[in-house]
């Protein structure tokens, strides 16, 4: 992995607290105390701020100071996925977020303006959801997610990456900034792509062919044949069907995939991509796998061992919470994913998104202790998905 890459100092503040999410050793641990600090001054702020959710609170006699401990911040009620579908686009936005989309963000910092606007892609069958990112929340994430490739990418045989996600999608953008901010030089496919077979056309003839073309590729995995599924881009599956020349296999030495699980029975990608580059004679193209939603990003990302996704201490907290009780899953336990997007637009606080996933502490082979998440898949009963976790409202 890299050692070399140095990353302008980041914060991610609320309040009095903050931390710094430029530190790369930060992924080497469990989520410590400083980064729950600044959760609980994030939920402070928002429960002042947004009306929503100094009604949500009162209803359940919390009050925004209370919110310093664990124990008061499991407490509160999680968001279900029914609920935040059926809010009007701006309710999770603070009061003066609201009145600025009336009149303006004029003479507003710049930090604060509401930077970025993204839409869930409505996969779980109810109405998508709006996400607001200011540009300080932006950079925060982005800076997070380069620190993350950073220590986990082989970035010394990598430096142009051809991004296969639609250009209106969250990961498009995404993608083309943390990489950009890391050094690689990234190219998405062009509006007028609009094939796989045009997709595949660009990424052969474009990227500095003079330098040898693409060597790193960002791109949703595909879905088994019979699975339902909404496109966000081109997909690796649908490449690989069609690259009789083995460009992937050739050329491809990282893919970076999300949007929905890589290692699905049926597809086979990793296994596909590697025969390529045995019939190239060259190693192994290296597989990584980030997770995220348009809600909120980073949420985690597996190391080269590809044995869970690790959680990132970043602008989003994850847990696993047990459906039945509420309360966090134990190691090698089983629940819904529920995240708390800590930034200054769109407010998520405890929202189940509609995943779940086996929760793990045993320290990976990489030697790293952070929290993995194993086993990701969209809950497809739309009951749960409008119930959320027990002690939602």
């Amino acid at each position: 992995m890299s050692e070399n890459v140095t990353l302008l100092r980041k914060v991610l503040r609320f309040g009095d607290e903050e931390i710094d999410i430029s530190n790369s050793e930060l992924d080497q641990h469990p989520y410590p105390e400083q980064y729950r600090r600044v959760l609980y001054a994030f939920v402070r702020d928002t429960v002042n701020q947004c009306e929503f959710y100094r009604d949500r609170m009162a209803r359940v006699g919390i009050k925004a100071e209370q919110v310093t401990t664990q124990e008061v911040f499991n407490a509160i009620p999680p968001l279900s996925s029914g609920e935040v579908s059926a809010l009007n686009d701006s309710t999770l936005l603070t009061d003066q977020a609201r009145e600025h989309l009336k009149t303006g963000f004029y003479g507003v910092p710049l930090e604060q303006k509401l930077w970025r606007k993204f839409t869930s892609s409505g996969s779980s069958g109810l109405r998508p959801k709006v996400s607001y990112y200011t540009r300080e929340d932006w950079e925060v994430l982005t800076t997070t997610a380069a620190r993350l490739h950073s220590k986990f990418l082989p970035l010394n045989k990598v430096s142009r990456m051809f991004n296969c996600f639609n250009a209106a999608h969250v990961g498009a953008k995404f993608q083309e900034d943390s990489f950009s901010l890391l050094g690689m030089s990234v190219e998405g496919s062009h509006l007028t792509r609009t094939t796989p077979e045009a997709v595949l056309d660009q990424m052969v003839t474009s990227g500095a062919s003079e330098f040898g073309g693409f060597n790193a590729l960002a791109i949703t995995p595909g879905m088994p044949a019979g699975v339902k599924g909404i496109s966000k881009g081109t997909n690796l599956d649908s490449m690989l069907n069609l690259d009789m020349d083995n460009f992937i296999g050739k050329n491809i030495r990282v893919i970076i995939t999300s949007g929905s699980a890589r290692d699905v029975a049926g597809l086979n990608l990793k296994e596909r991509v590697w025969e390529g580059n045995e019939m190239a004679g060259v190693e192994k193209t290296k597989f990584f796998e980030m997770y995220g939603y348009s809600e909120s990003l980073p949420n985690a990302m597996d190391c080269e061992f590809n044995q869970g996704l690790h959680l990132a201490v970043g602008p989003t907290f994850t847990e696993v919470l047990d459906e039945k009780t509420g309360k966090h899953v134990q190691n090698g336990e089983r629940g819904l994913v529920v995240i708390t997007g800590i930034r200054h637009g769109s407010r998520f606080i405890r929202y189940a998104v509609g995943d779940e996933a086996t929760y793990v502490t045993d320290t990976c082979r990489c030697g790293r202790a952070s929290p993995r998440l194993v086993n990701i898949q969209r809950v497809e009963d739309m009951e749960r998905l409008q119930q959320g976790c027990a002690g939602g409202l």
